[in-house]
């Protein structure tokens, strides 16, 4: 019989201080948004930054989360050097976490 395991949340690759310290240094620039071909609906920079560390998370920013495939289309054209991808995926997880709770 097989036996039914909880599973905990994924690990991500940069902890939350790590991912904060990289919204802070975002220049606001929306070069990764340009790049990214799951944005369907216009989402500011700020919005995203704000949502992905705190506050709840508003539909089209969820809706975003949901979309993004992690292809990395939006690491390159970021000029100061970010990693949108892994701030992408610390989104996810509050995402997920949030949806839990409901």
């Amino acid at each position: 019989m097989l036996k039914m395991l909880k599973l905990k949340p994924a690990l991500l690759h940069k902890p939350g201080p790590q991912v904060t310290q990289e919204i802070s240094a975002c220049i606001g620039c929306n070069e990764c948004l340009l790049a990214c071909p799951a944005l369907s609906e216009p989402i500011t920079i700020d919005v995203l930054n704000h949502e992905t560390i705190a506050g709840s998370i508003s539909p089209p920013v969820a809706r975003f989360a949901r979309a993004c495939y992690q292809c990395g289309a939006c690491v390159n054209p970021c000029p100061v050097g970010l990693h949108r991808d892994a701030m992408m995926m610390w989104l996810k997880v509050r995402l997920l976490r949030s949806e839990r709770e409901e």
